[in-house]
């Protein structure tokens, strides 16, 4: 109903010019008829026969010009609004398959993580990504936010762990990449970053990046702790 609405109201000049063009003819029907009907149309002179024909359709002719004009304004818009839908649309899927992109290299980073970590045995691995196929995108970081939930030091422990596993740490660091990237994708969409941030993802995202923080801060203090042994062992005092 409201498509044929909106369709009326699009065509509504033409319909309006339509009447007024059949007005018009049957004024001058009825004009001829009054004036000697059309035998008295034929016995004019030419020239007066003429003048009679460019005073009726001249006025038609110079309507339907106009009308043209608008006619081809108003498909102007319409192929232009359609043009901004199309691209909203395709602008809206690229982003839906950056979303699910980011979501599948979140999920096998945390996989690998839950993996490496001990926080999923590996014969669980296969079940986990059965029900990731079936649409829970969560499966993964549940192992961690259910352990964490008796363990309030898990990102700790976790920061411990990847700061001597070079691949768990990378694993680490990419979901908290990913995350970030999955809501940057989102800027002016409130509710979908609202969604993240209070759901399974968000609170993993928060206890990933604490971990992932204070392993950086553990590497940096081993690598200065590294680089400080030589230099004490080459400095011997003089005799």
């Amino acid at each position: 109903m409201n498509d044929f609405l909106t369709q009326l109201r699009e065509r509504l000049p033409f319909i309006l010019a339509v009447a007024a063009t059949t007005l018009w003819l049957l004024a001058v029907t009825a004009y001829v008829r009054i004036h000697g009907g059309f035998g008295g149309l034929l016995a004019l002179a030419p020239p007066d026969l003429a003048v009679l024909l460019a005073a009726v359709g001249s006025p038609l002719a110079a309507f339907w010009l106009i009308m043209a004009v608008l006619e081809q304004r108003r498909a102007l818009r319409l192929f232009a609004r359609r043009i901004a839908e199309l691209a909203a649309h395709n602008a809206r899927g690229q982003v839906l398959e950056t979303q699910r992109l980011a979501l599948h290299d979140m999920a096998s980073s945390s996989a690998l993580l839950a993996e490496r970590l001990g926080v999923m045995k590996r014969d669980a691995a296969a079940a986990a990504w059965a029900r990731y196929g079936a649409g829970d995108v969560n499966v993964f970081v549940h192992s961690f936010l259910n352990f964490a939930a008796s363990h309030p030091d898990m990102a700790t422990r976790m920061a411990e762990a990847v700061a001597r596993d070079a691949v768990a740490g990378s694993a680490l660091a990419a979901f908290v990449r990913r995350y970030e990237g999955l809501i940057a994708s989102e800027p002016g969409d409130k509710l979908v970053a609202e969604i993240f941030d209070d759901g399974a993802l968000g609170r993993a995202y928060r206890l990933f990046k604490s971990a992932d923080e204070q392993a950086a801060t553990l590497l940096a203090a081993a690598a200065s702790t590294s680089e400080l042994s030589p230099r004490s062992e080459g400095a011997a005092p003089s005799v």
